[in-house]
């Protein structure tokens, strides 16, 4: 009996034990936490011009804030114990889940998709950050788009985008989910380009649109491996008494909801046992398939190649090495939508997928190993780029691609709550650093050049300090914040992991991690010294900038303090299953049980517990003197020693680095040689010769030019005189007569 009802009956402290919401009705009520959003770019889209910017305002801030509360609302039903979701594929009931099958979305043939929603711990939190985030960048947004002409269709998409990323979260299945994940890449498009009016802009938006599409090609046709390695599991394991038995409510779970639902994958690889203590005719990941398109292959292999594909769609979203380069571009959009889509929510996007699929990850040591290498990788490489750079932005679009790296590397190495924990504090600091410099242009006449501003702090005080705040939280140094937990996690994590077959990678990742950490605190400390320390430019736009309203100040002055609050969640203040575990990890753990469980029986990865808190502060100083060291050796360079040789030449060889670094080690212009020119070329070709001569020139009009020769010929033919055709007729007789007659003689 729900706590409010109870009351009704009992006391205050007898319903103290019961459950504080109905939590039948908050899974029957999920649907509302995706409409509210729908439904505002409905109208914002529909009647916004109508309606007036207030009411376009008040309608787009109301739906996200409307969907925020749901969301709370559901994340406190989540958390009570008897919260539980029953799946037709186990008789055990998922504990900590809500969730409710919403009737069937398609089917063919065989094939079914249900159109169902699930919430569980992991996508509470990510339901929470895209409203919460959402609904501070919605009200930011009505002062920073309070004079732009097409705010309605900028909240229309803005309310939509948030609808579709609640969708990719809230999905109980890979179809479904993938339906947010296009939503949320169409949103970026409409949203990167919103000013199409600039053709710059407009190219960039094409741009992030066919780069997600080679991703996203990926992640679709992963999805159909998929289906197949289901099916070869079904037909495999029927041969076998043993696997078969335990999988018959499996099997009608799969008919019912589908082969590509989340609980039904992690219940098919749960009955998959180690090749060592496996019976003979079980079938295991070194069984070969024996029938169907995959014939040939392992089943270990087969999910291997899943999970490459789908990192291959994670890499295109979440811009990773080798299709990041959509990301810097993108930061021609509105500055508000480069700090939720580009920054706090989209773009963690593969970050969910791979936390949401742990239970397969784990059982491809050479999965987790790409992905581990290409996230430490990337964050080093992108952390090395954003020293160069001299737009503001630039510089926290490559700041996000480095901090996704990092995330990637714990997801890679089976960390999967230290990349979540990262993924939040992220969203954090990342959307007020954006949202800062956002407030930065505005009050400098749209100037995003860093070296033509400087000495802001004086005079805006608020955005300086919030700056500094998200500054100290990405980086760590000074004062250990937010991000410094959820980035020490993450190394710690990886330092501690052994992947089976690849010892020398959790090794290798930890290193690079170690020098993007360092970078980190490097090109963050740049970035604040240039813009609000020191004198003011004389090549700024404007003498003397201003601060911003109040719109945009107070999701700043909410954003940093998440920032700092978010800490205690990296804290190891709790104590379970024998060891101390950090307020994140312990909520996770309803989450990543099954992966960890996993893990433990196929050996693929093991990690090192923590010992205790001394063994908790050694790493956390480690990791605060590199921080420390990379903001001490920012401010020496820009606060003296630059400074001091203002005038002088610069060596050849830092201006050779620093030329390949601003121009992103020139990995556009190799696509462009590479991919670009050679794709043009091809299509010209296909164009001149196949196109236009062959098909234009030699088919359709070639066909019709022979028809009209023909014609023309034909027509001297069809005189219309009826004593013409009778000579000819007759001619034709006499003819035929004589032919004949010769015939006989012979």
């Amino acid at each position: 009996m729900p706590f409010f009802d109870c009351l009704q009956q009992a006391s205050f402290f007898d319903c103290l034990a019961q459950p504080l919401l109905d939590q039948h009705a908050v899974s029957q009520g999920l649907w509302l936490i995706i409409a509210l959003p729908l439904a505002g770019a409905l109208l914002s889209g529909l009647l916004g011009r109508i309606l007036g910017r207030a009411n376009t305002n008040l309608i787009a801030c109301a739906a996200v804030g409307g969907s925020f509360v749901i969301s709370l609302l559901a994340f406190l039903a989540v958390n009570e114990r008897t919260a539980t979701l029953q799946t037709p594929f186990s008789d055990e009931p998922v504990r900590f889940a809500l969730g409710h099958d919403f009737g069937t979305w398609f089917a063919v043939g065989a094939f079914r998709a249900q159109f169902g929603l699930a919430l569980d711990h992991l996508s509470a939190v990510m339901a929470l950050v895209v409203t919460g985030v959402g609904f501070l960048i919605h009200v930011y947004s009505t002062s920073y788009m309070g004079h732009d002409r097409g705010y309605w269709r900028y909240f229309a998409y803005l309310n939509l985008f948030v609808a579709m990323m609640l969708t990719l979260v809230l999905a109980d299945s890979l179809p479904l989910l993938f339906v947010g994940w296009e939503g949320v890449g169409l949103c970026s498009y409409l949203l990167i380009g919103f000013w199409y009016e600039d053709a710059a802009k407009a190219w960039a938006g094409r741009k992030a649109f066919v780069v997600n599409r080679i991703g996203d090609f990926g992640f679709l046709i992963g999805m159909f491996l998929l289906t197949l390695w289901v099916g070869a599991f079904d037909g495999q394991t029927r041969r076998f008494a043993g696997q078969g038995r335990a999988l018959d409510q499996w099997r009608a779970g799969i008919v019912e909801r589908g082969p590509l639902t989340f609980d039904g994958l992690e219940e098919a690889v749960r009955h998959i046992p180690p090749a060592p203590a496996a019976t003979a005719g079980a079938v295991t990941l070194q069984t070969p398939i024996d029938s169907g398109p995959l014939r040939g292959a392992t089943f270990g292999q087969a999910l291997t190649a899943v999970l490459l594909l789908f990192m291959l769609g994670a890499a295109g979203k979440s811009a990773q090495l080798p299709l990041f380069v959509w990301l810097p571009d993108a930061m021609a959009g509105p500055t508000p939508v480069s700090a939720l889509i580009h920054a706090a929510t989209m773009v963690t996007a593969g970050v969910y997928l791979f936390s949401r699929i742990g239970f397969l990850l784990v059982l491809s040591p050479i999965a987790m190993a790409t992905v581990a290498l290409v996230g430490a990788a990337t964050a080093l490489f992108a952390a090395l780029i954003a020293f160069a750079q001299d737009d503001i932005k630039k510089v926290l679009a490559y700041s996000t691609i480095s901090q996704l790296g990092f995330m990637f590397m714990a997801v890679g190495l089976g960390v999967f709550w230290a990349a979540i924990f990262h993924l939040a504090t992220h969203a954090f600091f990342k959307a007020c650093l954006f949202l800062g410099a956002g407030s930065v242009m505005h009050g400098n006449a749209e100037e995003t050049d860093i070296k033509r501003l400087g000495g802001l702090r004086r005079e805006m005080p608020w955005t300086a300090a919030t700056f500094l705040i998200a500054s100290i939280a990405i980086s760590g140094f000074v004062i250990p914040l937010s991000g410094f937990f959820s980035k020490d996690a993450i190394l710690h994590g990886v330092h501690a992991s052994h992947l089976t077959g690849f010892d020398w990678v959790p090794t290798a990742v930890w290193m690079l991690g170690l020098v993007a950490a360092f970078c980190t605190a490097f090109y963050i400390g740049r970035l604040y010294l240039l813009v609000f320390e020191g004198k003011r430019s004389p090549q700024s736009r404007v003498a003397h900038a201003h601060e911003s309203d109040w719109p945009m100040t107070l999701p700043l002055v909410i954003l940093a303090a998440l920032s700092v609050f978010a800490l205690v969640y990296g804290l190891p203040i709790i104590h379970a299953m024998g060891r101390d575990q950090t307020l994140m990890e312990n909520y996770l753990s309803t989450v990543s049980r099954i992966p960890e469980e996993l893990e433990r029986i196929h050996r693929t990865v093991a990690i090192e517990e923590v010992a205790g808190l001394s063994e908790w502060m050694k790493t956390w100083t480690e990791a605060w003197f590199i921080a420390l060291a990379g903001g001490l050796l920012a401010g020496f360079l820009y606060l003296w020693y630059f400074p001091s040789r203002r005038g002088a030449p610069a060596p050849a060889l830092g201006l050779a680095l620093e030329r390949w670094a601003r121009n992103g080690f020139y990995v556009d212009r190799f696509y462009d040689l590479v991919i670009t020119r050679p794709v043009k070329l091809i299509s010209f070709v296909l164009y001149r010769v196949v196109d236009s001569l062959l098909i234009d020139t030699i088919f359709v009009r070639g066909t019709a030019w022979v028809t009209a020769r023909v014609a023309g010929v034909m027509r001297y033919l069809q005189t219309g005189d009826v004593q013409s055709y009778a000579a000819v007729m007759a001619l034709a007789v006499f003819l035929a007569a004589g032919y004949a007659l010769i015939q006989v003689l012979k």
